[in-house]
């Protein structure tokens, strides 16, 4: 992932300059530090819930984002998303004041969310010390890690060897691999400390045990030859690294590692690790307990592992202490980021790559062997050159696309039918949108007239009237037809209904003029289904057009095609009903031999048996597949890496993973039907309208009146964040 830098500067006059790509901006910080005391005081206390955190992080926002830079923020967000980049948000403060504030809670109203936990807005503490400009290290293969668990017998026990087994599980695939290479210290002394690091150039120092602030100073508690703690103040403790060229990253796993003094911008343990030469420090800003310890080792290692630099790491990783622990405590902000490296990226993936590489190459060979050579050829010219992004429609010319046994050529025979009506009916993202793409595109070829709508993106201030809405349709088709809007003329409130008004129009003025057949392509039908304010009526409307086509002549030139992402909920009139005339299409998952076909297009060897490991994971869902596909094709990352890493913050599916769990959040209810779905290993029962929904994100599928995950990656990510 590339990103685009986004640095804050507040100086000590608390003037603010904001920098990115698009230029620079100034604003002025203004705002009332006793506001906040109480606040501060709650967190510090633990007291917390969601809405003291949302209002702390709210206040914070404002007051480092005036209306200037907030726009300039989403301005570089926006340009970023439209070249598939991220953003760096760096902040720097020369206030000791401002800097011991606990950042980390930003919150941005108008997103509702924390930008700490937004993978899209990477956020560090940026340490701007112009005399030592040193960049991480890029480590190549392996990765030295050293682990020094501090426990001194008079001090509060940790559960160092919880934590020791959960990093040496998080990496173990990697130690097994020879990415990584951990050691590991209990008798923190001083003097086993140096020798240690005296016998081999390791890349990040991790330390587990006690931190305390205390004098407007920290100190990061040893073990003395007597087994007794020993305090290091945060200058000694940073000799540990002089000279040291080779450590890039410092984890301070303690109670209160990234404290900052609200007197001395340095006088805590992590800025000051950086201002000695350090080019990144990960430390708690509160202490943290047990659990959330492990879960931070876990997620960090899984994510630094895969290549991702430590800004992108840590991000991910707060995230998944938020989904964990919840956003009503303040758990996902405590790990505080301070860097002074440009670029985050800690471990030299260029070696795996090429072998990714060399591998897929590979398989291209392969697949000449298990297909024939012109699908070979196909195949790898694809694989090298033609790779599309799986987002939104599968355009028309893609090589991407996959016919449905004869569903294509069943639409494209009945289009030709007057007053021919299609119901197209699937979850989310199981091609709906490129089917009716095609559609459209087969009547264009045809000399017909046609137009697609996506219902979808109406305006609910539109959709919550049938009249508004009726004049909105026959309006958007007269413009894509390039017709002159007559609605205002044509609408007799007088003496008719709106369906009646609607209808004369259609006829009247749109079929009527056009001359030709016309192909209505009506999407995300179901967004309409909640309003009773307008759904019966409008559905029984077009049941009447599909009527009228059977005798008129003008109405015969209508096509309806419907698509809609599940089964109609509400109750209608047999004989008023569209959804029960017509021909019926459901779009169901890739079978086998598709999915094989797929993987052949990406250049991927269809008989590699990683591939049905793939394909159990994700059944035969389209866009999850093309998705893995895409990324494994362009080397972006493994077969093994993409199966271990699917359900975390750190794999592919995070994105889209965590669309669907805000959705569900806003729904306790099913939330509750979900948890019920995924921990059992039979089907469930649940209530109609708890299965539609469900079905309708594309969560579940029904066998009866039961219902069981889509797939594999459902039930294991939805076990483990619901």
């Amino acid at each position: 992932m590339n990103y685009q830098d986004f640095q804050i500067l507040v100086d000590k006059n608390h003037h603010i300059r904001a920098s990115s790509e698009q230029g620079e901006v100034s604003g002025e910080l203004s705002w009332s530090i006793n506001q906040i005391k109480l606040s501060l005081q709650l967190i510090d206390s633990g007291q917390t819930n969601t809405e003291l955190l949302k209002e702390l992080g709210s206040k914070l926002y404002q007051a480092l984002f005036p209306d200037k830079i907030n726009a300039r923020f989403h301005a570089t967000i926006a340009a970023a998303q439209a070249n598939q980049e991220n953003v760096r948000l760096r902040l720097v403060f020369a206030s000791p004041e401002l800097a011991a504030l606990p950042w980390e809670f930003l919150y941005d109203e108008d997103t509702n969310t924390f930008l700490a936990n937004n993978t899209e807005t990477v956020l560090s503490r940026y340490v701007d010390v112009p005399s030592l400009k040193r960049d991480i290290k890029a480590a190549s293969l392996p990765l030295k890690v050293l682990l020094v668990i501090s426990t001194p017998p008079d001090l509060a026990s940790l559960d160092a060897v919880g934590e020791e087994k959960l990093i040496r599980d998080a990496l173990g695939k990697h130690i097994e691999a020879g990415g990584i290479e951990l050691d590991i210290l209990q008798a923190a002394t001083i003097q086993n400390i140096n020798q240690k690091l005296r016998e081999k150039p390791y890349n990040v120092f991790h330390f587990i045990g006690h931190g305390v602030f205390k004098n407007n100073q920290g100190f990061i508690a040893l073990v003395d030859n007597n087994d007794k703690s020993k305090l290091l103040d945060d200058e000694r403790f940073a000799n540990f690294f002089l000279g040291d060229r080779n450590i890039s990253l410092v984890i301070l796993n303690s109670c209160q590692g990234a404290t900052v003094s609200s007197n001395q911008a340095f006088a805590g343990t992590a800025p000051n690790l950086v201002r000695r030469g350090i080019p990144a420090v990960v430390a708690m800003q509160y202490s943290i307990l047990d659990n959330t310890a492990k879960l931070f080792a876990s997620e960090f290692y899984r994510t630094l592992a895969l290549g991702y630099p430590v800004d992108a790491a840590i991000q991910t990783t707060r995230n998944a202490i938020s989904m964990e622990v919840g956003l009503d405590k303040r758990d996902f902000a405590t790990p505080v980021l301070y860097m002074r490296a440009k670029d985050g990226i800690i471990l030299d993936v260029k070696n795996r790559r090429e072998a990714v590489d060399a591998r897929s190459a590979a398989s291209c060979r392969e697949s000449a062997e298990a297909r024939d050579e012109e699908r070979l050829r196909e195949g790898s010219n694809i694989c090298m050159q033609s790779l599309e992004y799986p987002d939104g429609a599968v355009a028309l010319d893609s090589p991407f696309y996959l016919e449905r046994n004869g569903i294509e050529s069943l639409c494209y025979q009945t289009l030709e039918k007057p007053a021919a009506l299609i119901r197209i009916k699937a979850p989310k993202l199981m091609g709906k949108t490129s089917l009716t793409r095609r559609i459209v595109d087969r009547g264009v070829k045809q000399n017909y007239q046609a137009v697609y709508l996506d219902l979808g993106g109406v305006n609910k201030e539109v959709i919550t009237n049938l009249d508004n809405f009726l004049r909105w349709l026959c309006s958007k088709v007269s413009l894509e037809l390039e017709l002159e809007n007559q609605v205002d003329n044509a609408w007799n409130t007088a003496f008719l209904g709106s369906n009646d008004n609607c209808t004369n129009y259609f006829k009247k003025y749109i079929l009527k003029q056009i001359n030709s057949p016309l192909v209505l392509v009506l999407d995300e039908v179901d967004r309409l289904f909640p309003y009773s304010e307008i759904v019966e009526d409008f559905l029984g409307m077009l049941r009447s057009w599909h009527e009228k086509g059977k005798i008129d002549q003008v109405w015969k030139q209508l096509r309806l095609v419907l698509a809609h992402s599940t089964e109609v909920y509400i109750p209608l009139d047999y004989h008023q009903s569209p959804f029960n005339a017509g021909v019926p299409v459901e779009l169901e998952e890739f079978n086998q031999q598709q999915v094989e076909d797929l993987a052949t297009k990406h250049g991927i060897n269809s008989q590699d048996s990683l591939l049905e490991e793939l394909r159990r994971m994700l059944g035969g869902h389209p866009y999850l597949l093309r998705l893995a596909m895409y990324d494994i094709a362009a080397g972006k990352t493994t077969f093994p890496d993409l199966l271990q890493s699917a359900t975390t913050e750190a794999g592919i599916y995070r994105n889209h993973l965590r669309y669907l769990l805000d959705i569900l959040r806003s729904a306790p209810d099913l939330v509750k039907a979900l948890q019920r779905v995924v921990n059992s290993t039979a089907g469930v029962e649940l209530d109609s309208m708890e299965i539609y929904k469900l079905h309708s994100l594309g969560l579940v599928i029904r066998e009866n009146n039961h219902v069981t995950p889509r797939c594999q990656l459902y039930r294991d990510y939805f076990s483990r964040v619901l």
